[in-house]
Order: C-alpha cells, then structure tokens, then sequence
C-alpha cells in the first residue's frame, strides 16, 4: 500500500535544519512479509525484541510524516554540522510489535536510491523500493532510521548510518 504524499523538495545549503526543510516525503508501507527485512540494517541499530507485525493505519502515516520535519531538525541540531543538511527523503513504513508495543519504524534515504533498473544501473540497485526494503551499508546521515510510537505521537530511538 502506498501513501501518495510527494511534496516540493527543499535543499538548505548552509543552517540547521528548521521544521519546513523536510518538505518532501514519498513513502511506502511496506507489506508484512517484508517488514522485518528493515532490522537488518548494517550500519545503525534497529529495534530489539520485536515480537510481531502489524500494519499502520493511513491516518497514522499522515501524523507521523506531519511530526517528522520537527522531530528531525532538533536532532540534527544535536548531532552538529554534517546533520544539519536537509534533503528530500524516501520513507519506508513498518509497524512493528516491539515489548507488545506498537511502533511504526521509519527507514529514510535520498530519492535516488531504489528506483527500479534500467538499462545501465549497476547490479546493486535492481530493485523497487516500493516493494524491497532498503539496506545501505554506511551511506552517512542521509540514511536514518527512527521508531514512531502512534499512540504517543512521539518519535525515540533516530538511528544515523556511519559514525557519530
């Protein structure tokens, strides 16, 4: 099921990231079968002792991507100087048990990764993001990945690819 939210894209060059400059988001709920596939991430944790599945109500989708931008900017003026960059970002959606609680786990990364091979895209990237979940091995802050508890509506756990 996908969540058809694609807003204009918004580059800051310099400045932290403030609450508008995550203004774009496409994102995807990815189906059961494939959603704890995301917790194999290899250059960030993920969430532990996940004891089921479930899936996200479209309503909770639209409430987390309405929080993320703030969420997102007051971590990265935490983080310092190579998190306060903002760019447009794809999101993958799974909800997940976690302690019998319920998480929606984000996974974020830039637009260009997993669009579907053409003719010419290295071996690396056959795959649709839309149906596979995206895995990166470092990729630095570009990639994250962030549990969204909808009952809450509070985000916990922002996760960067690569060091700190």
């Amino acid at each position: 099921m996908r969540i058809g939210l694609l807003y204009s894209a918004l580059l800051l060059l310099a400045g932290p990231v403030t609450a508008a400059s995550l203004s774009s988001v496409d994102g995807v709920i990815l189906p059961p079968d494939k959603s704890k596939a995301l917790l194999n991430q290899c250059s960030r944790e993920t969430p532990q002792d996940v004891t089921g599945i479930w899936s996200p109500a479209d309503v909770q989708i639209r409430e987390l991507e309405r929080r993320l931008p703030a969420a997102l900017a007051l971590k990265a003026q935490e983080r310092g100087p190579r998190y306060t960059r903002a760019t447009a970002f794809r999101l993958q959606y799974a909800g997940l048990l976690v302690r019998n609680r319920r998480i929606i786990y984000v996974n974020a990364f830039p637009p260009d990764v997993g669009n579907p091979a053409k003719e010419g895209t290295p071996a690396a990237r056959v795959f649709d993001w839309h149906r596979e979940p995206v895995i990166v091995c470092d990729g630095g802050p570009a990639f994250f990945g962030v549990e969204f508890d909808p009952q809450q509506r509070t985000f916990s756990n922002f996760e960067f690819n690569g060091p700190p």
